[in-house]
């Protein structure tokens, strides 16, 4: 074309239906097949036609040109064609190089162009062709320009939504869906992908895929998970690719064969009828009786994702320009908010006896602290309309400037020396600190469970080393129980906004946890220090769930008193938007996980074993003098031996280690499944006399695959891994067994320099042997006393104990209901063990106490 411009169906390969060697070919099933490969050359340089295209004089001009039949139709005395078109010519060379024809003289040939690459001698329509002919020539040339513009309008389809159909092409994509996914442990994602359940890939080389019982049976069961393979049908459902009769291209179909059905956007289907699957639908497996979603996939047409990927780069494009500088590289660190979490088990008096430290619920208040950050970055403000320049009262345009939260980084850690000036060091807005304190000390860890009580001012000096006019730090939140005077001392290392807990004053867990809620939602949102401040107290006073609110609102303090807190830590960002821009925008934030999926979870009711975890972590956790890698935690049967160390596990766990370095082997229950099938197989008349035990196989190949698993990025990261094998009374019963088991745990600890294992059992696992390389620590579990085991009972119970049911109490002189509760012959006959004094809760919930029977010789064997 004169202008430059490209043709929109430039065709590299000019269509000719010749041989190679120039001849035309008189085959017509070879003229017809080279005509089609001529015409799928179009394809790669057709990529996207704008609206309209087809009308611009581009085409017209490529219309207007000669026909390939005239081109090269020759008379059927076979004349011979001169050099053959560049391969490279396009449609615009075409019809630069022939005369544009007559629209009224069909007969008037163009005029041959000099300049043009055209062969030397080229055919002409006859002149005596008679009338007949000639519209059949005109009436093809016609048909193969609308074949290719045709092939050019679909080519550039496809281009811009999806790609031709090829047996290695992804059609449709199930996705484990969302709820399921966050349900499941990091064990089952991994053995769902093994298993290529977790994405489930259709494509024509795998027409068929059948997902039934059999799929889940090993992956999920009703102990560890809500999921029950056994509702699921041997055949639940086929998932297959088919032929769209509508469409004629290949789609993607569900069928369900199963007895509970299944859902497609909660919608019951018909059995055995073919589904099509379309982008977007929900299919549910198995659900509960609330309408949750169990087991069930989402379904993700990667075409049209792709095309809303590439709308989505465009805006994401316009928000990264629109965004202040301050938000994009590394001024990130400007917007970090550092989270330093204490949680000692034991705290050591004058005498070096050790005591308990009370729990606080620190998961829980780093998960509500996310929760908040996350809730504030899901909503956008938008300014108000704009008046237009004339000055007009109308309702005037509305601005495309959007005030988004920032991106705020977390960073949270375990509280010690180390990590609290490593935080200042790197720098971070804000500080919140969580954990416990008196008037004149803060408590931080040991980094081994210890509590390590720091002095305000000692703390100050820590702070203000290298120089504190350097800091980026702005607020220190120090939630902990009269932090007052911390609280002073940070404003004297020149903290501008500083939050505590006033003198003597003792402040509830939920009283806490409620108020870093509802400020760090405020200050999240672009709100000032005070204003942020008085949303919090206003929170807790108006709590339903607080013991006197009001008066607690009142024990936390803003200082200093008289400073100005109208500052914003963490400013709103202004971002230009267009309509089409989902303003949810800022992506969810991701936050350091400090307790990971894989950690056991916590008995109901455990108590009063603080000092025996901390001795079993200091043991596991020491890294200098003696180094312990194997510990066996002992005691008789139901003395809390899995309790402790799944205690120990959640303490050690996310300490020196990150997600899957900690798993729990339960020997016990692989005894009894071993045990179950001899059962089984002696009710079959199967003899099972030389019958070998597969207890220590199972364990080995268990061990051996979360090994290889997981190894690698541990100690790659210079973290170590623990293993808990919980109940291995089994494996010591006899020698050849014990033996065995030694070998075993001799061998692991030698090739995995970052393993240590927790045992439990009754009795030492080196009683009769060593391990060889490797010594044992041994930890032997005794029993509550009368005051701890009050404890354990009354916070078991689902119900008070009242005074009346206490006429037994041989503390008959007492008033006091917890003495009357110790003294009674029904708790000191659980002989101070946490099994029995669990099973005597249950009891206690369907009678009193002094109904229960007891034999006095047990209540007499305890002092």
């Amino acid at each position: 074309m004169d202008d430059g411009t490209s043709s929109v169906y430039s065709a590299p390969t000019p269509l000719r239906p010749f041989m190679d060697g120039g001849v035309l070919s008189t085959d017509a099933s070879s003229n017809r097949k080279r005509r089609v490969e001529v015409l799928g050359g179009l394809t790669p340089t057709v990529t996207r036609a704008p609206p309209g295209s087809l009308g611009s004089p581009a085409v017209r001009a490529a219309s207007n040109g000669p026909s390939v039949l005239q081109m090269f139709t020759a008379d059927h005395s076979g004349s011979r064609l001169g050099s053959s078109f560049s391969s490279t010519s396009s449609a615009s060379t075409l019809a630069s190089s022939w005369g544009v024809r007559s629209a009224r003289d069909p007969e008037q040939e163009p005029e041959l162009n000099m300049n043009g690459n055209l062969p030397n001698k080229r055919s002409r329509v006859a002149p005596y062709a008679l009338p007949g002919p000639q519209f059949e020539a005109m009436k093809e040339d016609s048909q193969n320009l609308l074949e290719a513009m045709s092939i050019s309008q679909q080519n550039t389809q496809e281009c811009t939504q999806t790609l031709e159909d090829s047996p290695s092409l992804c059609l449709m994509r199930l996705v484990l869906h969302p709820e399921v996914d966050k349900a499941v442990t990091a064990f089952q994602k991994n053995a769902l992908e093994k298993k290529g359940l977790y994405r489930i890939e259709m494509q024509m080389l795998t027409p068929r895929v059948t997902l039934g019982r059999e799929s889940y049976v090993g992956i999920f069961d009703m102990k560890t998970s809500g999921v029950d393979p056994v509702k699921l049908s041997r055949t639940h459902c086929i998932i297959e690719t088919a032929l769209d009769p509508e469409t004629h291209r290949h789609a993607v179909f569900i069928t369900d064969k199963s007895t509970n059905g299944i859902r497609i956007d909660g919608v019951q289907v018909q059995k055995n009828k073919k589904y099509k699957v379309a982008d977007g639908q929900k299919i549910t497996l198995l659900s509960s009786r609330q309408g949750n979603v169990l087991l069930g996939y989402v379904a993700e047409d990667p075409h049209v994702r792709g095309a809303q990927e590439g709308g989505k780069l465009t805006q994401t494009a316009i928000l990264a320009d629109s965004q202040d500088k301050s938000q994009q590289g590394p001024n990130l660190q400007e917007y970090t908010l550092g989270v330093l979490f204490s949680a000692p088990l034991v705290g050591k008096d004058i005498h070096g006896k050790y005591h308990p430290i009370a729990e606080l619920d620190v998961k829980r208040e780093y998960s509500i602290l996310q929760k908040s950050l996350v809730e504030a970055s899901k909503f956008a403000k938008r300014p108000a309309a704009i008046n237009d320049a004339g000055g007009n009262n109308g309702p005037g345009t509305m601005s495309r400037i959007y005030q988004c939260p920032r991106q705020i980084s977390v960073v949270a850690k375990f509280a010690n020396t180390d990590t609290f000036r490593a935080m200042v060091t790197l720098g971070c807005r804000a500080l919140h600190f969580s954990g416990h304190g008196d008037e004149n000390h803060l408590y931080f860890e040991d980094g081994m469970g210890l509590v390590h009580p720091i002095p305000h001012k000692g703390l100050q000096e820590l702070f203000s080393a290298g120089g504190a006019g350097e800091s980026t730090l702005r607020l220190v939140f120090v939630s902990a129980c009269s932090s007052a005077p911390l609280a002073y001392a940070f404003v004297a290392c020149g903290i501008p906004h500083v939050i505590g807990v006033r003198t003597n004053q003792k402040i509830e867990d939920y009283a806490a946890i409620e108020f870093t809620r509802a400020f760090y939602l405020a200050l999240a949102t672009g709100k000032p220090v005070g204003a942020s401040f008085t949303i919090a107290q206003q929170s807790v006073a108006k709590s339903p769930n607080i013991r006197g609110p009001m008066a607690v609102a009142e024990k936390f303090m803003l200082l200093p008193e008289d400073g100005d807190h109208s500052e914003i830590i963490f400013p709103l960002a202004a971002v230009e938007s267009s309509s089409t821009i989902n303003l949810e925008p800022m992506k969810k934030k991701r936050y350091p996980k400090l307790w990971f999926d894989d950690l056991p979870a916590m008995c109901q009711g455990f108590c009063n074993r603080s000092v025996e975890v901390y001795k079993i972590c200091l043991a596991l956790m020491m890294t200098q003098s003696r180094i312990t890698r194997l510990v066996t935690i002992c005691g008789e049967e139901g003395i809390g031996k899995t309790a402790v160390a799944h205690a120990v596990a959640n303490y050690v766990g996310p300490r020196i280690t990150s997600e899957g370095g900690v798993r729990i082997f339960s020997v016990a229950k692989l005894a009894q499944d071993e045990m179950d099938e001899h059962v089984g197989m002696m009710r079959r008349n199967i003899n099972i006399a030389n019958g070998r035990c597969r207890v220590l196989t199972r364990l080995e190949t268990m061990v051996s695959d979360h090994l290889k698993q997981h190894k690698a990025r541990i100690e790659f990261n210079g973290q170590h891994m623990l293993m808990v094998m919980d109940g291995c009374d089994y494996l010591l019963r006899n020698d050849s067994r014990r033996d065995r088991f030694r070998v075993f745990l001799s061998d692991i600890l030698t090739n995995n320099a970052s393993l240590k294992i927790v045992l439990t059992a009754r009795t030492s696992i080196c009683a009769d042997g060593a391990v060889r390389g490797h010594g044992e620590r041994l930890y032997t579990l005794s029993k509550f006393d009368m005051k701890s085991a009050t404890m354990m009972l009354v916070s078991l119970m689902s119900r008070p104990i009242r005074v009346e049911e206490l006429k037994h109490a041989r503390a008959v002189n007492s008033t006091d209901k917890l003495e009357l509760i110790a003294s009674h012959p029904a708790l000191r006959a659980t002989m101070g063990i946490p099994k029995r004094i669990a099973d005597l809760a249950g009891r206690l919930n369907e009678t009193t106490m002094d109904k229960i029977q007891v034999d006095e010789r047990d209540v007499g064997l305890l002092k």
